[in-house]
């Protein structure tokens, strides 16, 4: 796992022309454990995947403010009112015969 898993930034777009023009824009990058939760969860038939965002407001050297995101493995709710880790499906083929 990288030192910053799955994260980005959103700068003010400061080229913005028209109502339709996104006010911000950036990249995220994702680390591998996120990658792979996000195939899971289209291998056990998720139609649109989802990662949890976090976004902090910061501002750049140059004073330019900025959101910084990170992107996570979704939490899941317990039916006590507790949070988890969505754990991914595991794609166990193991087709071993143990000979008892």
């Amino acid at each position: 796992m990288s030192q910053y898993p799955a994260n980005g930034v959103l700068f003010q777009n400061n080229r913005k022309q028209g109502e339709r023009h996104p006010d911000y824009t950036g990249n995220l990058a994702f680390d591998p454990d996120v990658v792979m939760d996000l195939h899971n969860q289209l291998q056990s038939g998720i139609e649109q995947p989802k990662v949890e965002l976090a976004s902090w407001r910061k501002t750049s050297k140059n004073g330019n403010p900025f959101l910084s995101l990170k992107a996570s493995i979704p939490y899941e709710r317990k039916e006590e009112g507790q949070t988890s880790r969505q754990e991914p499906p595991r794609n166990n083929n193991l087709n071993d015969e143990i000979p008892f």
